[in-house]
């Protein structure tokens, strides 16, 4: 093909092509980039978060009605990237394409000035989102593909010259990554999410050039010896989407957390800790700024992708972790539209997606949305017990089914007291509860909020001013039609002493109940207790 025949600028067609382009190539090649993977953490997922963020790219470009133009495509690019990015690579690509976009809007044919402009403000983004800058990453690739882009179109190349050199470049520069960190030297492989980088300009050279996709960078860099993943010992991987965009001061607050792996793009963070102590430090920190969704990996863990998506909608830093650690997207309920989020997240799934809501009122927020198949769990201790037996391998239907059985099974009561249920009465008692509660309260009561009462099933019981006579009442009441597992939510309202006692009534009048405590670091709960 001649130079007459070629395509001389970008537009909103041709970018959608290459997005479609990009999906199918990462689809194909994920498992080779994952084998590259060493960097961050040599946990092997690099070339699946890519996949996935690109994938869910794709499904907003598919979004678009009518004729569209450059700015729409790369606008909804970038959306559907930052809605469904996964993991550091998946992240830090999110962030270049948003910059991509930036620097293309009210541009409907894209040229050499700006598509260097785009590269550029891609480059620069990418970076600032990173705590902690590190050579020999998609970073400087992105540099450097930068650079020859501007130089380009300075000298003044056309679009299929500048393609072509940066092209040529960001192979060159990804062969240096190797030399550039250690880790990657002593592995003897390049830097895996730069691989994608590559790969994905590789799509848009063909796409401008209009010719056929030749090899992949990655039928040289297969060649490289391949490296047995082994996640550092000490890893968790946070991924929260937060009711605010912050700027580099979080990250800085990250970082003197013990923090590694920070990226922080709007209300987007991405974090690695070391154990969950830190995890809840961290989680504490974001809580101030609003927890509207919750992705944690347990990085000594790295496992293939499971048949369903679970997603929990819980409140309290401590049941998000929980959950999150458990192979749930958490949700919190103050992340506002609960099913919109829910939608979104099946329309960014090829596989079944599950449901467990924390309340009867979120159960019926849910019910609605196409695609979720929603666990009818009433309460956070229903929800616990449906969590427990969660088998993402298992088929979709045989695992819907367990832990709608563990949910509906699950023996519930809940302790409130006067003052919680005047101000925030629990979701899912009877509509007359708050009135016969305060009625109830003693008048010589000079502090109702140390008057307590029993909910079981959300139907007020016994009441009484002695909160560890109520526990040990509910407990037993909750024991009575038999038992293997107590388990135990309290908030941050609820006394230490009130546990332990528990503990040592189980031990003397119960020794074959296990005991299960969770910690839900939030002022909504005070206590509630499930027996399965």
């Amino acid at each position: 093909m001649n130079g007459s025949n070629l395509a001389v600028g970008l537009n909103g067609r041709l970018a959608a092509r290459w997005a479609r382009r990009a999906v199918d190539r990462l689809r194909r090649e994920r498992a080779e980039i994952d084998e590259l993977n060493v960097f961050p953490v040599p946990d092997g997922d690099t070339g699946t978060n890519m996949y996935h963020t690109l994938r869910s790219a794709y499904l907003a470009v598919e979004e678009l009605t009518g004729p569209v133009t450059l700015p729409d495509v790369v606008a909804a690019v970038a959306t559907g990237a930052s809605r469904g990015a996964r993991g550091n690579s998946g992240l830090i690509l999110s962030v270049a394409l948003r910059g991509v976009a930036d620097a293309l809007e009210g541009v409907t044919v894209a040229d050499s000035d700006s598509m260097a402009g785009a590269l550029e403000l891609a480059s620069i983004r990418a970076r600032q989102a990173v705590a902690r800058p590190v050579d020999g990453t998609m970073l400087t690739v992105l540099d450097a593909m930068a650079a020859e882009a501007r130089e380009m179109a300075d000298a003044g190349a056309n679009l299929v010259e500048l393609v072509s050199a940066v092209r040529r470049r960001s192979r060159a520069a990804l062969r240096e990554t190797t030399s550039q960190l250690g880790v990657l030297s002593e592995a003897d492989v390049v830097d895996a999410g730069s691989t994608g980088i590559v790969e994905l300009f590789d799509l848009l050279y063909a796409t401008v050039t209009g010719r056929t996709p030749q090899d992949s960078m990655l039928v040289e860099v297969a060649k490289t010896p391949r490296v047995i993943h082994q996640a550092r010992a000490d890893e968790l991987e946070i991924v929260a989407i937060l009711g605010q965009d912050c700027d580099s001061s979080l990250a800085g607050e990250l970082d003197a957390l013990g923090g590694t792996s920070i990226v922080v793009n709007g209300p987007k963070v991405h974090v690695h800790v070391d154990d969950e102590a830190r995890a809840a430090e961290v989680l504490d920190l974001l809580a101030a700024r609003g927890i509207l969704r919750l992705d944690m990996e347990d990085l000594r863990l790295h496992e293939e992708e499971g048949e369903t998506r679970l997603v929990a909608v819980v409140a309290g830093t401590g049941l998000l972790m929980h959950c999150a650690l458990n192979g749930a997207t958490a949700l919190a309920p103050g992340a506002g539209d609960i099913a919109g989020a829910v939608a979104e997240i099946v329309a960014g799934e090829d596989r079944d997606v599950i449901v467990v809501p924390s309340s009867t009122t979120r159960l019926k927020s849910l019910t609605g949305v196409r695609g979720a198949r929603v666990v009818r769990s009433r309460n956070v201790a229903t929800l616990l017990s449906a969590l427990a037996v969660y088998d993402p391998f298992a088929p979709a239907d045989e695992i819907f089914a367990d832990m709608t059985e563990a949910a509906g099974s699950t023996r519930v009561g809940t302790i409130v007291s006067a003052e919680q249920l005047a101000t925030n009465p629990p979701t899912g008692a009877l509509p007359i509860l708050d009135a016969q509660m305060l009625e109830a309260v003693p008048p010589s009561s000079q502090h109702p909020s140390q008057f307590y009462r029993v909910l079981i099933e959300g139907r007020p019981k016994s009441q009484s001013t002695e909160l560890e006579t109520l526990v040990e009442k509910l407990a037993e009441r909750l024991l009575g039609a038999g038992g293997e597992l107590l388990t135990v939510v309290t908030g941050l309202d609820c006394p230490p002493e009130v546990l332990a006692h528990l503990r040592n009534w189980l031990r003397k009048s119960h020794q074959q109940v296990r005991l299960q405590e969770i910690d839900a670091r939030d002022r909504s709960t005070l206590l509630t207790m499930g027996v399965e």
